[in-house]
């Protein structure tokens, strides 16, 4: 063997072996998924009871609804979870997560290598223990085997039928198998187009045929047979409130400032955008090279994951395994065999140094804490669950019903559901069945209207009528809402909970508030537990500061509890939280923000502004930068507000609100151009929380400032088309009194007359 070639093969095998213990580390994590709670009480019945649940038996709400979803998935998790608690789902996780990558890797190759030490975080994030994790190893072994039957060489085919007779048992992402089965047929066909490939591809398709016929017959080896598909439909009625409201389901935006995030080396996720760079780089390659189904695969995977981040990990997987395929020969077959390997001995240095320097912020916990997840190195349960408020719930039997927030809601029904060990008896009756939930991420069993109901109760004031209607219908007497500083403390309005007259708050931590209905049947409870949240001090987890777990436990803690002392107007509790966690951690860009609000609120702003600005510079968010730009615009520096709003419009996930801020604020820099194209970027991505609460009131803002556009304008016509909408969606004194002045421009003295007076009447409508 010559120099290069041993150069080469010694790069391949120790970047190899990188991968592996990159994805091993990475994929030993305390459990955090919202909906491993649920799925684990799925599994859970059909262990205890030896039958399907076929109907919804968890929440009040949707009691007794038809429920189609492929169960041994979560039972199979169940009896791990039995055997070893969460800390064996962890060991799952890892193990999932190298499993998928070796797979995915094949035979070792330094671009194979390379781009799967890229995808690790995504197939991390996707090998969690839920009934996906099945849908994601499957995915991997369905689509490197195809590959290799189709390179020539020898593929177990086999084992399709098998895999997939477990595959729609337990996940329905089994759908994804049964497109890569397609995809491998049409590229077969394809190949009978080129006479010189016929004849090898009517042979292939011959051998695959079979197994591929028999793998679609098992798809109806299910409980419910062919009408498993049906549970593929019944996804499209949550659309549109999963993409405004559940994360996995959102969108990636493809804007310069998300594209920045590529050249942040020392986040993980950086990974993602070098992948979707390379995926397209991939997918003209083949479309040169004739491999039109592998440059429709790549283009396609990397379509999807744009659309929703849910499938970066399957979009992932496709890179790995096709670019084999794609570069199966050397893109620039000029270079010297000798050159090219030490090119490629440089290029595996780089990416060992990269993948080692993961790997120490992996263990240490940095990544986490840095990236503001919920997970950290090692095994067990999240921080963010509730455990302490459940354990509040279970051992003093508070009242039924209880309400909570979708996130928290699936670990209640396994903690605190029917057929949980926790049930209990209580002095005034029996709990044989549990607390049964509002609803929860399974979403299928849910109307439409229980999941906006359950989110606008979260964001309303508990004394509002739209609660008291909710209470009296569902007979709630408990709530149990998250404070965890992301996904929960943002989505409630806490101090309305404290102080409320109809809900009395009776348990608080650095995660959860407990609250019991003001009723005469529940102030037993009351009396004995009732707090004062302006007063209440947190006390701290018994963690060990010497330990990487330890520190990053207390920094969470802390963290989080600066965050909820901040929102009850605590500011010194607040401060002196966040000193805490600043001595145990320094570069979590969320704890700038805290810091930066505080000062703020005590009139720093210059102070204010430079915790901003450096939480940008750790990591520029969309929070980071509407922050700023909200405290630029109090001062009414105009254009580096409007500046930093384009920023985080950019970043932002949902960024309708944010485009509606921008154009208000052009509108005060009187440049009613730009302000309408602002509104129309409003309106565009508004559109896609039309099945959320705030839509009505959003999309009639935008309407409001179109009018009020188009007035500076001189456009009197436009001005009244759509401040006409805004009043229909949302009228008040302000919309009409701007009516009346658009109507008056037209010369419709008496319609501007009526719209003045409409304007009077005491509830502006």
């Amino acid at each position: 063997m010559d120099f290069p070639a041993r150069t080469r093969r010694v790069a391949t095998w120790t970047l190899f072996a990188l991968a592996l213990a990159y994805a091993f580390v990475a994929g030993l994590r305390t459990v955090a998924d919202f909906d491993v709670g649920w799925l684990l009480a799925t599994g859970r019945y059909l262990v205890t009871h030896h039958q399907v649940p076929r109907t919804e038996s968890f929440s009040y709400t949707a009691f007794g609804t038809p429920w189609i979803y492929p169960p041994f998935g979560g039972a199979l998790l169940y009896l791990i979870y039995a055997a070893g608690g969460f800390a064996a789902l962890s060991w799952l996780n890892a193990l999932a997560c190298l499993a998928v990558v070796a797979v995915a890797i094949g035979r070792p190759r330094l671009l194979t290598c390379s781009l799967a030490i890229l995808a690790i975080p995504s197939i991390a994030f996707r090998t969690v223990p839920r009934a996906e994790i099945f849908t994601t190893f499957f995915f991997a072994s369905y689509l490197a085997l195809l590959c290799r039957h189709r390179r020539g060489e020898r593929a177990w085919l086999w084992l399709l039928p098998p895999i997939m007779l477990v595959w729609v048992n337990a996940h329905s992402g089994f759908s994804a198998g049964v497109a890569l089965l397609g995809a491998y047929v049409a590229h077969e066909l394809i190949e009978f187009c080129f006479p010189s490939r016929r004849a090898e591809a009517g042979l292939r398709l011959k051998r695959a045929g079979p197994w591929i016929a028999l793998s679609l017959l098992a798809t109806a080896l299910n409980p419910w047979g062919i009408g498993v598909y049906r549970a593929l439909l019944a996804h499209d009625k949550l659309a549109a409130f999963q993409h405004g409201l559940v994360g996995e389901w959102s969108a990636v935006r493809l804007t310069a400032a998300s594209f920045a995030g590529a050249l942040q080396f020392r986040d993980p996720n950086s990974g993602y955008w070098w992948l979707l760079v390379f995926a397209a780089v991939a997918a003209v390659v083949a479309l040169c090279r004739g491999r039109f189904v592998d440059a429709l695969l790549v283009a396609g995977a990397a379509y999807v994951s744009i659309e929703h981040v849910r499938f970066q990990a399957l979009f992932t997987i496709v890179v790995i395994v096709i670019s084999a395929e794609v570069f199966s020969r050397p893109l620039l077959p000029g270079i010297k065999p000798a050159a090219r390997s030490l090119v490629c001995a440089a290029a595996a240095m780089v990416m060992a140094a990269l993948t080692l320097l993961h790997i120490a912020d992996t263990v240490t916990n940095r990544s986490y804490l840095a990236d503001g997840e919920l997970s950290l190195f090692g095994t067990g349960l999240s921080w963010w669950y509730p455990q302490r408020a459940a354990d509040f719930i279970q051992s003093n039997a508070l009242p039924q019903q209880l309400f909570s927030d979708y996130n928290n809601s699936g670990y209640l029904t396994l903690r605190l559901g029917p057929g949980s060990k926790e049930n209990v008896s209580r002095e005034n009756g029996s709990q044989e069945n549990g607390y049964r939930d509002f609803a929860d991420g399974r979403g299928i069993p849910f109307p439409i209207e229980v999941l906006t109901e359950q989110a606008t109760l979260q964001q309303s004031s508990p004394d509002s009528p739209g609660w008291k209607q909710a209470a009296d219908r569902y007979g709630m007497n408990t709530i149990l809402l998250s404070l965890a500083r992301m996904g929960g403390l943002e989505f409630i309005p806490l101090q309305q909970y404290c102080a409320s007259s109809d809900w009395k708050p009776v348990y608080l931590d650095d995660v959860s508030i407990v609250l019991v209905r003001n009723r005469p049947e529940d102030q037993h409870w009351i009396q004995r537990f009732a707090i004062d949240c302006s007063h209440y001090q947190i006390a701290p987890p018994s963690a060990n500061p010497s330990s990487a777990r330890g520190r990053a436990e207390l920094y969470n803690f802390y963290a989080n509890t600066a965050s909820i002392y901040y929102v009850l107007g605590r500011d010194l509790d607040a401060a002196n939280a966040a000193s805490q966690a600043g001595n145990l951690f320094t570069d979590d860009p969320s704890l700038s923000l805290v810091m930066g609000q505080l000062l703020q609120a005590n009139g720093k702003l210059a102070e204010a502004e430079t915790q901003y600005r450096r939480s940008v510079s750790l990591r520029r968010t969309d929070t980071g930068w509407f922050l700023l730009a909200r405290l630029l615009l109090a001062q009414k520096k105009y254009p580096e507000a409007a500046s930093a709003l384009k920023q985080s419009a950019d970043l932002a996930v949902s960024p309708a609100t944010r485009y509606q801020l921008l154009g208000s604020l052009d509108l005060a820099m009187n440049q009613p151009k730009e302000a309408l194209a602002a509104f129309d970027n409003a309106d565009h991505f508004g559109k896609k929380l039309a099945a959320l609460p705030i839509y009505s009131s959003l999309q009639a803002q935008v309407d409001e400032g179109r009018g009020r556009a188009w007035l500076q304008l001189n456009d009197a016509k436009q001005a009244v088309l759509f401040l006409e909408q805004a009043i229909r969606l949302a009228p008040n004194a302000q919309r009409w009194n701007l009516l009346a002045d658009a109507y008056a421009a037209q010369g419709r003295t008496a319609e501007a007359g009526t719209a003045r007076n409409r304007a009077k009447e005491p509830s502006g409508r």
